[in-house]
């Protein structure tokens, strides 16, 4: 075992080196979201606000459990009950998002780019870039609990002690070493980073439905989840062990099994059969667009199904939307039947308009996807021979960039399709059909306007495109989030998130639709002429 860990300490401090900027941006914006949090429901809470009441009732709603987690059943709520209900999920899935990549990064990224064989041709062990990557997991993880429990103890939430925020901090703690090894086990079982990324994002998103489903009906079956297991933690009321013991064996198993797949494949190979393909290639590859189509054929497929079903599992909740009112005595004496029918619909539409922001940001994840992956398949050479060839640089990047505009379009499309047709299915009085024009003509020229941002930023500054990815996830936390944390209406205005926050209640602006489409369009222009001028090697 030692042999196999030799100069693992030097490969751990080349990745936090080499990571430092990835890493130091995402523990500011985790723990900025833990704090801005806390204070916030502090403030909520604080001398009994009348405004707790409201947030209780809210998170209790069917569709915000469904998205949020189950908020805890006790007597009296404080902020930190409501906290913790809140924040688990929301917080394991960001974390996820973190790590995931990383791990990937440091064992088949390395691996895949050519780096891992130059360095085992020194005295350097067969499993030692594993060993680094699990040890430079397990002190980030510490760094990130460590200030998330300064900063629990800090704000002083009401409810709130020193067991409790201990205990949310490993739990986070252990939620990133559950995903982050996991990761290490698709790398090892992939044979290129493609696939170790679209197996690791379908778990999160498969455990992610499944929490949800059971969260909403039966809430014994939450265990079948990974997320779902630190919902069963009740931090600050119950505090149980058991699901921080269950990650951390799962964690310590997973990557065992990632260590012993190392110890025996060849380097470059993966457990997970790779058909060989036919001897020639077909006559129609040899265009661009149809290259692009048949090696990223399975990212485009595991989205389009991932859309359909997040889409049908989030319309399938609508049913209990409507019935709020009606089941409401008060509101049954005021309003007359009309009245109420009225007052659903515009409360399902509200949860659409908050609905439509988190399929946008879907679709235009998978869109930036396929524009960073020309820079991506330029560095690791595989464009090498087709730049030689007659294909230009501007068709080149032309073609990447139109298929991430379409895979974009086609996400947003296939999941908003799902979303309103199982909504309509649920609910008593269905919506009538502008609704779902104006849920696509609101989106569409969002997703163009942030894909083709994405396209101008590889293209001018490719070592700065990791940029496009806060500027998203921040515009997406304020306008889900701005309520609750009782931000201001138009907070979100800085991303088309804001522009667009009010659809399909209402239809989209024709300024902001001209804006985004013309925008969209210079953007995806200077993408294409910032990547001409580029070196290969940029």
């Amino acid at each position: 075992m030692r042999r196999n860990n030799r100069r693992a300490g030097y490969l751990l401090k080349a990745n936090l080196k080499q990571n430092l900027k990835f890493s130091v941006v995402w523990l500011v914006i985790l723990i900025m979201m833990i704090l801005s949090g806390a204070v916030k429901l502090e403030a909520a809470f604080v001398n009994g606000a009348s405004g707790s009441k409201d947030i209780v009732k809210m998170l209790q709603a069917p569709e915000m459990a469904a998205m949020f987690g189950a908020t805890p059943k006790v007597s009296t709520y404080n902020a930190a009950i409501i906290f913790a209900g809140v924040m688990v999920v929301f917080m394991i899935i960001l974390q996820a998002l973190w790590v995931m990549p990383l791990m990937i990064r440091d064992t088949r990224g390395q691996e895949e780019s050519g780096l891992l064989e130059m360095v085992r041709a020194r005295d350097v062990g067969r499993t030692a870039d594993i060993t680094a990557a699990i040890w430079e997991l397990l002190l980030v993880s510490f760094v990130m609990a460590a200030a998330y429990f300064a900063s629990l103890i800090a704000v002083n939430m009401d409810g709130t002690d020193m067991t409790g925020d201990l205990l949310f901090a490993i739990a986070m703690l252990i939620a990133n070493l559950v995903f982050g090894s996991l990761a290490l086990l698709f790398a090892q079982l992939a044979n290129n980073t493609r696939i170790a990324s679209m197996l690791s994002y379908m778990v999160l998103a498969a455990a992610y439905l499944i929490r949800l489903v059971t969260d909403l009906n039966h809430q014994q079956l939450t265990w079948l989840s990974p997320i779902g297991w630190f919902e069963k933690v009740d931090f600050y009321t119950k505090n149980q062990l058991t699901p921080l013991f269950l990650g951390l064996a799962c964690s310590i198993l997973l990557c065992g099994a990632a260590m012993a797949i190392a110890q025996s494949r060849d380097l470059g190979a993966g457990v997970l059969a790779e058909g060989n393909g036919r001897a020639t290639a077909a006559p129609w590859l040899r265009s661009m667009p149809a290259l692009i189509w048949r090696t990223e054929r399975g990212l485009l497929s595991g989205w389009l199904i991932g859309a359909v079903i997040f889409g049908g599992v989030m319309g399938s909740v609508l049913g209990g939307v409507g019935d709020i009112l009606k089941t409401n005595p008060i509101y049954r004496q005021l309003l007359d039947v009309k009245q109420i029918h009225a007052a659903n619909q515009t409360m399902v539409l509200s949860f659409l308009a908050m609905y439509m922001a988190i399929f946008v940001a879907l679709a235009v994840t998978a869109g930036v996807q396929i524009a960073f992956r020309l820079k991506h398949d330029d560095r690791l050479g595989y464009l090498g021979i087709i730049h030689a060839e007659k294909p230009t640089r501007t068709t080149i990047s032309t073609s990447y960039n139109c298929w991430a505009l379409l895979v974009g379009v086609l996400v947003l499309s296939v999941g908003l399709l799902a979303l309103f047709l199982t909504g309509n299915a649920v609910l008593s009085q269905p919506l009538p059909v502008k609704y779902l024009g104006r849920l696509f003509i609101g989106g569409l020229p969002a997703v163009l306007a942030f894909i083709a941002l994405g396209i101008a930023l590889a293209g001018l500054w490719p070592k700065l495109s990791s940029l496009f990815w806060l500027y998203m996830g921040a515009g997406l936390i304020v306008q889900v989030f701005h309520g609750l944390f009782s931000l201001p209406k138009h907070a979100g205005d800085f991303t088309p998130f804001g522009w667009i926050a009010d659809v399909p209640v209402k239809a989209l602006g024709q300024s902001w639709l001209v804006i985004m489409l013309i925008g969209a369009v210079i953007l995806f222009i200077i993408g294409v002429a910032g990547y001409r001028r580029q070196d290969l090697s940029v």
